[in-house]
Formats: structure tokens, C-alpha cells, sequence
């Protein structure tokens, strides 16, 4: 296990209801990069996100992320 730098990530996703429009929803979370954040979302989810983006908070270096 090492340490690594994270970022702060939005993952965009899409929640269907049968017979009602799909609803836009974002998880927001911190990882390595982009697609680690994407493959991170969808499996948590168990659906396709949409996009990523970077998340509107700050960076910091005090909170670093576990890499198993």
C-alpha cells in the first residue's frame, strides 16, 4: 500500500424510475485522477456516469488518499 495525491472529482449519472423521467444526479468524491474517479463512481453506483469534472472545492494536500 502507498500513498498517493487526490483531486476532487464530480462523477455526473443519470437515476431512472420506471414511468418518470430520469433524474441528473452527481456524486462527489476524491481520487488520482479522472478516470480512477469514473471507475470509483460506477462501481459504487452500479451505472454508466456520465461525465467528470473537477470539483468546485479546494485542493489540499492534508488529506491524502490510501491506494490499495
Amino acid at each position: 500500500m502507498h500513498i498517493t495525491r487526490s483531486q476532487p472529482f464530480r462523477c455526473h449519472y443519470r437515476h431512472a424510475v420506471p414511468g418518470q423521467a430520469p433524474v441528473a444526479l452527481f456524486v462527489q468524491l476524491r481520487a488520482r485522477d479522472a478516470e480512477a474517479a469514473r471507475l470509483l463512481a460506477e462501481t459504487a453506483l452500479g451505472c454508466l456516469v456520465d461525465r467528470v469534472e473537477p470539483a468546485p472545492f479546494s485542493f489540499s494536500t492534508t488529506h491524502l488518499a490510501k491506494e490499495i
